[in-house]
């Protein structure tokens, strides 16, 4: 009996809490590209480096070391995800166009990836929760009637 129990509230936990978190993530990337797009500067910045990784299915990802400098802040070094267009323009001029917020000009980026997978991420972690709860109202439920 313990064990059926042991495994459902595992279950419930992990529902929940992966959910939760599945959640909080896509919304935050959500939320930086809005901001991004909303009220943003945009600097040129001097491209340090540059590499190329081989993904697991056959395609490619560059990467970028990029430094700006905001307005009023001291410069900025970050390594960026680009896409294929924005890495041969830098590979060629050496620059790169860095969008930043100029509050926080740490939070920034080069490529303006969709955020389509975010918003998956966003639906499923609500379903994840949703199912936790069902699963933790059940339990709740078996266990008033025992």
């Amino acid at each position: 009996m313990w064990q059926q129990n042991f495994k459902a509230i595992l279950t419930t936990t992990l529902l929940i809490g992966v959910g939760i978190w599945l959640l909080f993530f896509g919304w935050t990337q959500v939320q930086t590209a809005q901001k991004l797009e909303q009220s943003s500067a945009v600097v040129e910045g001097r491209v340090l480096s540059s590499s190329t990784k081989r993904g697991s299915r056959g395609g490619q990802y560059y990467a970028l070391v990029v430094e700006y400098k905001a307005a009023d802040y001291p410069a900025i070094r970050k390594e960026f995800d680009v896409g294929s267009s924005d890495y041969q323009a830098a590979k060629e001029t050496g620059k790169a166009r860095v969008t930043y917020l100029p509050e926080d000009p740490q939070v920034s980026r080069v490529t303006d990836f969709e955020i389509l997978p975010f918003q998956i991420l966003l639906g499923l972690g609500g379903l994840m929760t949703l199912a936790g709860l069902f699963c933790l109202a059940h339990l709740l439920m078996k266990r008033a009637k025992a």
